[in-house]
C-alpha cells in the first residue's frame, strides 16, 4: 500500500501537479477507507403520530366532557390511532366517573336528575341512568302522602296554588326581563332558578354577568349551561374568540360556534363562517 502511495506521489510530481489537490487526497484515502468499513444505519420512517397527539392534548388540557365525546364519534373508528383513542376514551370514562361521584352525594330526586340529565346525558348517560334508577327507587320506598279530611268549610286544608304560579310568573320575568334587557332586574329574577339548575337562567346570568363585564361570573354561568343551551355556547365561543375572561383559544371558540349551531342557535353558523374567514387575517 505504501509503495502504491509512494508511486503515485512521484508520477503527480513528474507531470507537473496539474490539477493535483494534495490536501483532499490526504483526506480522502484513509476517511472513505473507514467509512467503507462502517455499517450503514437505515433510518426507517414511522407513521406520523404527531397530529393525534397534538388533539389528545388539546382535549386534555379544556375541562369539559362533551368535546372528548364528539372527537370519539367523530374518529372512534380509525384504527390508525387507535392508542390515542384509547387514551381519550379512558380520559373521558375518568370524567364521567368524577362527575358521578359528586351526584352519588346529592339527594336522588327528580330536581337533581334534571339537572344531571341536562348537563351529563350526552357523554355519561350509563351514570345518568344509574342515578334515575336511584330516584326511581327512592320514590317507591317513600310513604303515600297522607289523606287529610277536612270539613267544607275549613279553606285552609284546600292546596294553596298560589306559590307554584308565583314560581311560574319569577321564571317568566326572568326570561322577559333578560329578553329586554332589563339586566338588573333579570339578575334578580334569573338567579334562584340559575341556582337549582334551570340552563336557561343560568345562561342569562351569563349573558347579564357578560354585559356588566363580569367575565368570571360569565365564563361559569355560560359553563354550566353549553352543554344543552344555544345561547351559552354561543357566549362560549365569542369569549373564547376574543379573549375576554378566558385565554383566546382559535379550537375553542370553533367548537363552541359550532355547538350552538347544532342547538339552533340562529347566529353561530354565520359567526362560525366570519370567524373562520377572519382567522388567517388577523392570525388569530
Amino acid at each position: 500500500m505504501h509503495r502504491w502511495y509512494i508511486s503515485v506521489l512521484t508520477l503527480l510530481i513528474l507531470s507537473g501537479c496539474a490539477g493535483f489537490d494534495s490536501e483532499r487526497l490526504f483526506e480522502a484515502w484513509p476517511d472513505d477507507q473507514t467509512r467503507a468499513e462502517e455499517p450503514v444505519e437505515t433510518i426507517v420512517t414511522q407513521p406520523d403520530e404527531e397530529p393525534y397527539e397534538q388533539q389528545r392534548q388539546a382535549l386534555f388540557a379544556q375541562p369539559y366532557i362533551d368535546p372528548l365525546t364528539d372527537y370519539l364519534k367523530a374518529h372512534g373508528d380509525n384504527a390508525d390511532h387507535e392508542p390515542v383513542i384509547t387514551q381519550i376514551r379512558h380520559e373521558r370514562d375518568r370524567r364521567c366517573q368524577v362527575i358521578a361521584e359528586d351526584y352519588a352525594g346529592e339527594p336522588a330526586t327528580e330536581q337533581i336528575l334534571s339537572r344531571y340529565r341536562a348537563g351529563y346525558n350526552y357523554s355519561c348517560p350509563a351514570d345518568v341512568n344509574a342515578f334515575a334508577q336511584r330516584v326511581k327507587q327512592n320514590q317507591q320506598n317513600e310513604p303515600p302522602p297522607a289523606v287529610v279530611v277536612a270539613d267544607d268549610n275549613e279553606e285552609s286544608a284546600r292546596p294553596d296554588p298560589q306559590p307554584e304560579k308565583v314560581r311560574e310568573q319569577s321564571l317568566s320575568d326572568c326570561y322577559l326581563l333578560t329578553t329586554i334587557r332589563n339586566f338588573s332586574a333579570a339578575k334578580v329574577a334569573c338567579r334562584e332558578f340559575a341556582e337549582n339548575g334551570d340552563p336557561r337562567s343560568q345562561a342569562n346570568m351569563a349573558m347579564i354577568a357578560h354585559a356588566f363585564e363580569d367575565y368570571a361570573s360569565a365564563l361559569e354561568w355560560a359553563q354550566k349551561a353549553a352543554p344543552v343551551s344555544g345561547p351559552a355556547s354561543y357566549l362560549l365561543g365569542q369569549m373564547y374568540a376574543s379573549g375576554r375572561g378566558v385565554e383566546q383559544n382559535p379550537e375553542q371558540a370553533v367548537y363552541w360556534y359550532d355547538k350552538a349551531a347544532d342547538l339552533g342557535h340562529k347566529d353561530a353558523r354565520l359567526a362560525l363562517e366570519r370567524y373562520r374567514e377572519q382567522k388567517p387575517a388577523d392570525g388569530t
